[in-house]
Order: C-alpha cells, then structure tokens, then sequence
C-alpha cells in the first residue's frame, strides 16, 4: 500500500472535477441555476475531501516510530518479516501493517462478556498475512472489508465450535472474513504449505472482480491462455492424484481454492514450489512482484507448543 498514492489521488481529483463540472453545467442550463451548481461543486468538493483524507490519515500514523513490542512480535512470528533484507523493505512493510490494522476492523467472535478478547500478535499476524502478499504490489489497496471475526478455534457452518467443527477460516462476499485464532497461529508456527492468514485473503483477491474464480484481478495474465490452462490442467492432476506433493489436496476443490492453496504454497514453500512446478511459480511471481525461492529464509529459532 502506498502511503500517499498519487495516481489514485490524482483520479480521484478527476472525479471531483467531473461532479464541480456537471454542476456548473447543470447551472448554465437548468432550472436551478445556483442549486446546481453550488450541489456540482459540494458534492466534487467532498468527495475529494473523503478520499484525499485517508491518505492524510496514513501520512500521519507513519509519521509515528512503529510500536517496539509489535517489531519485537513480527521478528520473532513471521518468518517473510524477519528475512527483509534492508531497513527501507521492513519499514514498509510496518507501515503496510499498521495501515491495514487502522483501516480494517478486527475483533473477537461473540457478544458481550462472552466476546473473544485478541491480543496484538493474533491482530499483528492477519496483518502480515496482507503485508506479505502485497509487498511486491505497491499499488495494492485492499478493500474496505466489511468485518474480520476471530473465533478462538475451529467452527461449523453455523460459527459453533463444537462438535464438527473443521473450517479455519472463511470469507465472505462484501461481508467479513473469519479466522480461526488457534489455527491462524498454527499457520504462523508450521511451514507446510497450510497458512490461513494467506489463504482468505488470497481469496480477497480473487474476489476483487466480483467472482470466486481463481482469476485475481489486476494481473495482466489472469485472463490468458496460458493461466486458464495451467488451472485447468493442475485441477484434473490434482483430482487424479498425479500432481507433485507440493499443494495441499485441497487446491482440488475449484478454481477459487487452487488459487489460494497455491498462494500459500508459494510464500510458505517457494523452492519446492519453483523445482516441482516451475511454470505455476512463475505466473505466481510475476503477479506478486516477488520470488521468494531467491529469499534466504530465516525461520525462527524458538520452539512452539
């Protein structure tokens, strides 16, 4: 995420000036001259205002020294943070994470006293989870999501956790994202290809069109040739059982989840990814700006239980 993005700012002056101009030629040629024109330019006026603001915000709330116990937490749980290899890479990605955590709301499942109270790592790793997959995209903005709900553990079809309670997270159309927590730090502590923090908002992306289709929008490839076949062809090897272990079962589902099994595997398992399935980590790195299978990888030295 850019901090003070100026083509987005300079269209969204665009727009402005398209609400002043209508306007004033509602002006020259209504029935309501002054009406108009003083709604034209009230209304261009605004909404300049309302965008233009939001970036003023992030300049503001970078201008601060990054909070030292969230560096301590990110140094410490996420491997991609701890690799960074200059002070310039790691302060954006600390700016993209507390611009992600000022903008999104994120909170506990349940009401009142039975809400699930999230401390900072369990908001500081969903926040990762954007900051990784957009720091290669500068001009990534992630959409407003509507809610992201943290239930303590696994749940169901009816957000329960028990009984048969097997989904780790789960996103919503213009709705919100649910994470299971426990699993959420699971994914943090393990490198198997299995990281649900990644995997809803790979899923985020692919729904940025409007379609779960595995098709994330803005890429220039998403829809050429070359990407439909590659989906097509690893969902029927991998619902034959004649892919290379590197995605988990799962990517067999649909177009949707092979998308965001293989976003997973190419942040959590980049090398293995690139040697059993070159073309696939290809499309992947052009799309995200990154190859992670060139990163050194610094995994953490400290035992989970």
């Amino acid at each position: 995420m850019q901090v003070w993005p100026s083509a987005k700012i300079r269209a969204h002056l665009g727009v402005a000036l398209g609400l002043a101009l209508a306007g004033l030629a509602g002006a020259a040629f209504g029935a309501w001259p002054w009406t108009a024109a003083a709604l034209g330019l009230g209304l261009g006026a605004g909404w300049y205002l309302w965008m233009a603001g939001r970036y003023h915000r992030r300049r503001s709330l970078v201008a601060e020294p990054f909070p030292e116990p969230w560096r301590k937490i990110l140094n410490r749980r996420v491997d991609f943070y701890r690799s960074l290899d200059s002070d310039d890479a790691r302060r954006r990605f600390e700016d993209d994470v507390r611009i992600f955590l000022a903008e999104q709301q994120v909170y506990g499942a349940g009401e009142g006293d039975a809400r699930l109270e999230i401390d900072d790592e369990t908001r500081l790793l969903i926040a990762a989870s954007a900051a990784i997959l957009g720091h290669g995209m500068p001009d990534l903005e992630w959409p407003r999501m509507r809610d992201i709900v943290v239930h303590p553990r696994a749940f169901d079809e009816n957000y329960s956790g028990e009984g048969d309670a097997h989904i780790s997270g789960m996103v919503h159309y213009q709705g919100p994202i649910l994470y299971s927590e426990r699993d959420l730090k699971l994914g943090f502590r393990r490198h198997d290809g299995h990281n649900v923090g990644l995997h809803e908002l790979a899923h985020v992306l692919d729904l940025a069109d409007g379609a779960a289709d595995g098709v994330p929008a803005g890429a220039a490839w998403v829809s050429s040739a070359p990407w439909l076949e590659i989906v097509s062809d690893r969902l029927r090897k991998l619902r034959q059982h004649r892919y290379p272990h590197v995605l988990r079962d799962y990517a067999g589902t649909n177009e949707a989840e092979f998308f965001a099994v293989a976003v997973e595997s190419f942040f959590e398992r980049p090398r293995k990814l690139r040697d059993k399935d070159p073309e696939l980590y290809t499309m992947l790195s052009e799309y995200f700006g990154q190859d992670p299978a060139k990163t050194p990888q610094r995994r953490s030295p400290r035992k989970f239980r």
